[in-house]
């Protein structure tokens, strides 16, 4: 058996061979120690013991202490990833679920070990605007209350390569996050409309809505400030039995959490993805929503 010394000995197995030494005094041998006493008293397992003896009962490291597993399991899926990091999604989860669905069986770690050793693939984001401060304080409301409404256009793939622009409606509610997103060809009225009794069939009738100043809802404001809303939205909103309030574009702290929607539906839903015709697009979108839904916050 390999040397030892009490100052090497994992400390809770020292202790109990000191013990065990005071007591049995000459007849102690710590190459015949009773492994099933040393168990009973540290906790520790019979196997474990055995190993630890064949050691001198020094507490070694693991074989596999820093060792990090290698990427050979994403062997054949890395083209796809070299090129959604080229297209400036960095989001891991994205890459999982796809990858998930082609048959990929690593882990979600691995793949974010991918995307920080290719992080030079991402092209470098552009600066807008330079940072406005804080300029307001949230607010909440209660179940149904409010939702917020917007409309983006958004870049899709068809299974050809073409990309063509779709209008992204997005709705969420203000209180617990629900979404839902549905696309259109073009911003035209009528599409609002759909896009809305959809929405309201999926989420509910809320009190008010939360939107900015688009044309198919407001035309202007009168002189007392009060809006001016388009006619056939005001029979509409009328109709169904909810009340508009207008918001600022780009103001996080009142309709941010629906343009922070269509951000995540950029980089999230559309991320790599290809679909055949917009009833593709708009089942994969309900799914999608269905999904992130079902995702507890």
């Amino acid at each position: 058996m390999k040397e030892t010394s009490s100052n090497s000995l994992a400390p809770i197995i020292a202790q109990v061979i000191e013990e065990m030494k005071a007591e049995q005094g000459k007849n102690f041998s710590l190459e015949q120690i009773n492994l099933a006493e040393l168990g009973r008293r540290t906790g520790l397992s019979r196997a474990k013991l055995r190993r630890l003896k064949e050691n001198g009962f020094r507490d070694m490291p693991h074989g596999l202490t820093g060792h990090r597993p290698s990427i050979a399991v994403l062997s054949g899926h890395t083209g796809f990833l070299d090129k959604i990091l080229q297209d400036g999604v960095s989001n891991s989860a994205v890459y999982f679920r796809r990858l998930a669905a082609e048959g990929y069986s690593g882990s979600q770690t691995t793949v974010k070990r991918y995307i920080a050793s290719h992080r030079h693939l991402i092209p470098a984001k552009r600066q807008l605007i330079a940072p406005q401060g804080n300029r307001g304080r949230r607010y909440i409301t209660e179940p149904g209350e409010a939702y917020q409404m917007d409309r983006d256009f958004t870049k899709v793939l068809d299974h050809t390569g073409t990309e063509y622009s779709a209008a992204c409606f997005a709705m969420i509610c203000h209180h617990c996050g629900q979404r839902y997103v549905e696309f259109f060809p073009d911003a035209k009225q009528e599409n609002l409309f759909i896009g809305m009794i959809h929405a309201f069939r999926y989420m509910g009738i809320p009190q008010y809505i939360l939107t900015d100043n688009m044309k198919s809802v407001v035309l202007k404001r009168d002189y007392d400030g009060q809006p001016v809303w388009q006619k056939d939205y005001e029979a509409f909103m009328k109709t169904i039995g909810f009340r508009t309030k207008l918001c600022k574009p780009r103001h996080p702290f009142t309709k941010g959490k629906v343009e922070r929607l269509v951000r995540f539906v950029k980089e999230n839903f559309l991320a790599g993805r290809t679909f055949w015709n917009v009833t593709d697009l708009n089942f994969a979108a309900l799914a999608w929503c269905n999904e992130q839904n079902g995702i507890y916050q």
